[in-house]
């Protein structure tokens, strides 16, 4: 659970957390402040109290519309990838799937949109939270199997590309073509139920070849990434395939 590994971290258990919750019910101001105060986020308040993360958000934005997104801070996803977590990962690719190739071809796309800045998409937002100490943890980042790394930019990239390059590689042609084709103006959940069944599912072997991946990992991302920069989520992975399969 991340909440508990995020708050073991800070000298607090759960049990506490919980209490502090259940006995500030009647003031959502006071649990807003101190879950901002330590980096506390929806989800993980929601896996501290029992409560769905839908009604944890609902609660807050009763109060204060503004207050909805304002704890989804995690850099990387802010929801529950459970089994889907480890295709988070950096990128060690070579050659033309490299961070510095694929940025390449998605930086000059990013940056000509008069609202978006591809490398500010990689630094810290919350620099008093996730830079107090120089690393990342695995509560900043929203995935509990990455912990402790370094707080700059080149790893946040690594693991946006990393990830994206897993997602490709874990579809198959068929399930692709789905994904593509399911309607925009479709049902949400119908979507998210074609994500999650074709995301756990790795084809073997993978399917595409380098030039194939690089096409669908540099279209994804300058998608996800604009949408980052439009969007009311955070998380630079939050708008991607894996977001919106667990969101």
């Amino acid at each position: 659970m991340l909440a508990e590994k995020y708050l073991t971290d800070l000298g607090i258990r759960v049990e506490q957390a919980n209490n502090f919750v259940n006995a500030n019910i009647g003031d959502p101001q006071r649990i807003f402040k101190t879950a901002s105060e330590y980096g506390v986020t929806t989800r993980m308040l929601s896996e501290i109290s029992g409560y769905s993360r839908d009604n944890v958000q609902k609660y807050f934005v009763d109060v204060n519309p503004d207050w909805s997104k304002l704890l989804d801070k995690s850099k990387l996803v802010n929801s529950d990838l459970g089994s889907l977590e480890d295709i988070v990962a950096f990128n060690t690719r070579e050659g033309i799937l490299s961070n510095a190739s694929l940025r390449a071809i998605v930086k000059p796309k990013i940056d000509s949109l008069d609202y978006a800045n591809y490398d500010e998409t990689f630094v810290s937002s919350f620099p008093d939270l996730q830079l107090k100490d120089s690393l990342y943890t695995s509560g900043e980042l929203g995935v509990e199997h990455i912990d402790n790394i370094e707080a700059i930019s080149e790893n946040i990239e690594s693991l946006f590309y990393g990830t994206l390059i897993n997602i490709f590689s874990t579809l198959d042609e068929s399930e692709f073509d789905q994904i593509i084709a399911f309607p925009e103006n479709g049902n949400s959940e119908d979507f998210q139920v074609l994500l999650l069944a074709a995301l756990k599912e790795p084809p073997i072997p993978i399917v595409w070849n380098d030039e194939q991946l690089v096409d669908k990992v540099t279209d994804a991302a300058v998608n996800t990434l604009e949408k980052y920069w439009t969007g009311d989520l955070f998380g630079i992975l939050d708008h991607s395939y894996l977001g919106l399969a667990t969101a």
